[in-house]
This record gives structure tokens, sequence and C-alpha cells, in this order.
């Protein structure tokens, strides 16, 4: 009797501290989702992220998580996608070619990096040994994502099909890139000295070095 009484415990005590399922909305739940696997991909490397993990920790069941997303893979690739563009301001600038619009700009993609620079690093660094085709086009589009805001700051948006003005931009991109790098991942120079040199370098390009670009 006794240990019919103590298997009995075991479930009901299993099914207390089961995790419970809550119900969202659509947008809620696919947030919650795309929180879990990102925090799981940026703990570990993709193959070691599997489908049940993800459900587990958002407590969900497998099958609704597919629902969402499908798969793994186009779980992983909304993560990549979302990490990437998350220092980008989505809103323009209202005052455009000036010096305030420039400050805007580098300000809010510093801020954004500051409050995350987990994620920036991931995006940096996104897909790894695992990097494809797919998660190098996600972070090319997001570069030209960020090559437009920055044309549109510095009041060169009527130059934006140039492709010549494009590479110019986005190879000072890589700069900045690597200047982040330095300041969240390494630690070797600050966030004051980081956001100086963005707000001096593009200008004085601009102003020096693509006229020589352009000259015939």
């Amino acid at each position: 009797m006794s240990a019919r009484r103590s298997g009995e415990d075991d479930v009901v005590s299993s099914v207390e501290n089961a995790p419970r399922r809550v119900r969202m909305d659509p947008d809620a739940r696919r947030d919650q989702i795309l929180r879990v696997a990102a925090r799981l991909f940026g703990a570990r490397p993709y193959s070691e992220v599997s489908i049940t993990d993800i459900a587990g920790e958002a407590g969900i069941a497998r099958g609704l998580l597919h629902h969402y997303f499908g798969s793994k893979r186009e779980l992983y690739l909304e993560v990549v996608r979302i990490v990437a563009r998350a220092p980008l301001d989505s809103s323009p600038p209202e005052v455009r070619g000036t010096a305030e619009a420039w400050t805007t700009l580098v300000d809010s993609f510093l801020n954004a990096i500051e409050l995350n620079p987990t994620r920036w690093m991931d995006s940096v660094n996104a897909g790894g040994p695992e990097r494809d085709d797919e998660v190098a086009a996600i972070l090319d589009e997001t570069r030209e994502i960020l090559a437009d805001q920055t044309l549109v700051a510095i009041g060169l948006e009527d130059r934006s099909d140039d492709p010549a003005v494009r590479a110019f931009v986005r190879a000072w991109g890589g700069f900045v890139q690597e200047l982040t790098v330095e300041w969240v991942g390494r630690g070797r120079i600050d966030r004051e000295r980081v956001r100086r040199a963005m707000l001096a370098t593009l200008p004085l390009l601009v102003e020096h070095v693509l006229p020589l670009i352009d000259a015939p």
C-alpha cells in the first residue's frame, strides 16, 4: 500500500512541477519563441540546439513551434536576421544631410549595441563555422540597409544607386564594425572613442576622399 501511495505521490509531483503552458496571442507567442531561440543559439552551437530544447524552454508543444516557423533551420535564420538588424534604426532622421542627422544615427546605432552587446557580437560572427550562403545573404542585406541609412543621414541619398558610392560607404562600415568589436568584444577601446571616430571619419572621407574617387 505504501509503495502504491509513493508512486501516486511521484505522479502528482511530476504533474505539479511540469511547465505550465500559458496562452498568448500569436504575435506575443512568436516573439517569445524567438527570444528563447536567440538565447539558446547564442549559448550553444546550432547543431547542439534541438526543436525539443526550444519548445521545452518556451513551454509549448513542438507542433506549435513548427506551426510558427516550419523548421529549426527557418527559426535559426529568422533569429540571425533579427539579431543582425537590432542596431538599425527603422525610422529615418527628421532632418537629413546635417550634422544633427548624422549624430542621431550614430548614437542610435551605438545605443542598440550597448543595450545588447552579446547579440551584436552574435551578428558579427553569425553562423561561425556553420556560416552558409543563406546566413551570408542576410548579413549582406543588413549591410545594404545600413548603407542606405548612412547615405540619407550624410546627405548622399540621391547617390544611393551609384555603385562606387555604395562600395565606399560599405567599406567604411567594415571599419566601424571592427571598432565595435574592439569596444564590446575585446574591451580595448571605449564607446566614446568609437563615437568620435564614427562622427569624424565618414564626413571627412566624404569631403576629401570621395571627390578623388569621382575625379576623371
